[in-house]
């Protein structure tokens, strides 16, 4: 149980890698999120949906949580897992957190961070993206201990 000192109420706030039996809500979350603001293009359904599968299988070492208010899916978060070289260890790529607009400012996405950290005893760091005009979204990551870096990001898609 977690007690919200924001609206003074308890409830419980719960993450479970993803299922296959919740594949269609989860993919329509999926869209709302990489079709919106807080990503920097939006992401073809292909793309979607093969992300979706490729959590699925496993097969990856990327991983999928959903995420639970009060035993309602209220939301997803992707994260993958590498070797860095500036921190000579594992590194834990945050790829995605989404929480539905009715269930923000509820404590759900510090207590996300806290337990990705606390499952990752191993990592050395954790990393993620965020998109520059998601202003809410870089004071809840910077009240959580992430610091800006000056890296500019360069891809080279072969999708």
């Amino acid at each position: 149980m977690i007690y919200n000192v924001i609206t003074e109420e308890v409830c419980m706030i719960g993450f479970k890698e993803f299922s296959k039996e919740n594949y269609d809500r989860l993919y329509s979350m999926m869209v709302e999120f990489y079709r919106s603001d807080a990503v920097d293009h939006p992401i073809d359904l292909d793309i979607i949906k093969r992300l979706l599968e490729d959590i699925l299988t496993g097969d990856y070492t990327i991983r999928g949580y959903e995420v639970y208010y009060d035993d309602n899916l209220v939301g997803f978060g992707v994260m993958t897992r590498y070797y860095a070289s500036e921190v000579a260890g594992i590194t834990i790529q945050l790829e995605d957190l989404f929480i539905q607009e009715e269930y923000r400012s509820k404590g759900i996405a510090k207590e996300y961070f806290r337990r990705i950290k606390d499952k990752f005893p191993e990592a050395k760091r954790f990393r993620l993206e965020v998109a520059r005009n998601n202003k809410r979204a870089i004071k809840l990551y910077k009240a959580g201990g992430f610091e800006e870096l000056e890296y500019m990001q360069m891809i080279y898609d072969r999708v």
